[in-house]
């Protein structure tokens, strides 16, 4: 095991990294998340077919109500930052830097925010081609978020959690740990393509799951340009404010046609 005051080397290159986990213990990070996730996943499922069935789940009937959403995304929030706070760092006697919390050069929150508005702008256009070449498509593309559908206090959590406490648990898991870990045994092309892929599955409905790959490309340049984390939860921070921006705005009519998600 890496000791914790000898300095990950991060460079952008073919090579690998040199993470604090051995193969068996990421594994055993990555594992616990994983049967948790699933158990938890499940009774959300579960919960869902016999609340507002899985055609409100999928876009094919009334939005979901903000409870589930909130419960949904404090379960997936609480599951991320508990295993790696538990599993990943208490276990092995280490510290929240070694998962990427560590200090960055300021250009790198500028480039995040620049990286997150590109994304948005990408994302908005993916969808609508999506629908335009699939009509169908516009079902899976429906907002899940019943903004204005709930509580005053409803809609404040369901925002905390959208667009910070979930991009913080994603990036922490996600880059700090999950791509670390995959690059310090094999190469960074393969970890890259390989956590992507995870962290877009993590998502579940089909748009969002593109969407997600889409993104963590660029925030995985920021993690291994930056040396650190806190640039990619700025981008993901970002790009997730603009999403229910948007989303509040198309809910209550009040975007011009071209700005307007489908669904």
């Amino acid at each position: 095991m890496i000791p914790q005051n000898q300095k990950p080397h991060y460079k952008f290159n073919p090579g690998r990294l040199n993470g604090p986990w051995s193969f068996r213990q990421g594994l055993l990070v990555l594992l616990s998340f994983i049967a948790i996730f699933v158990f938890l996943s499940w009774g959300h499922m579960f919960w869902i077919k016999n609340t507002v069935g899985f055609e409100a789940y999928l876009g094919d009937g009334p939005r979901l109500p903000p409870h589930l959403l909130i419960t949904n995304q404090l379960v997936k929030a609480a599951t991320l930052l508990g295993v790696i706070w538990l599993v990943a760092i208490r276990m092995f006697n280490l510290n929240w830097r070694s998962v990427g919390l560590k200090a960055f050069h300021p250009k790198w929150a500028l480039i995040a925010i620049l990286f997150a508005v590109i994304g948005a702008s990408a994302s908005l256009i993916l969808a609508k081609l999506m629908v335009a070449f699939i009509p169908d498509w516009s079902g899976f593309s429906a907002s899940r978020y019943a903004w204005g559908d709930g509580s005053l206090l409803q809609m404040l959590a369901l925002m905390f959690l959208t667009i910070i406490l979930t991009p913080i648990a994603e990036e922490i898991f996600f880059r700090g740990f999950l791509f670390q870990w995959m690059a310090t045994h094999r190469p960074i092309w393969l970890a890259v393509f390989i956590s992507s892929i995870m962290f877009g599955v993590s998502h579940i409905i089909p748009p969002q799951v593109i969407i997600a790959i889409f993104m963590s490309f660029f925030i995985l340049f920021l993690y291994l340009k930056s040396g650190s984390v806190w640039p990619c939860i700025i981008c993901h921070v970002t790009n997730n404010a603009l999403g229910v921006v948007l989303g509040m705005m198309s809910v209550a009519s009040q975007l011009p046609t071209w700005l307007t998600p489908p669904g």
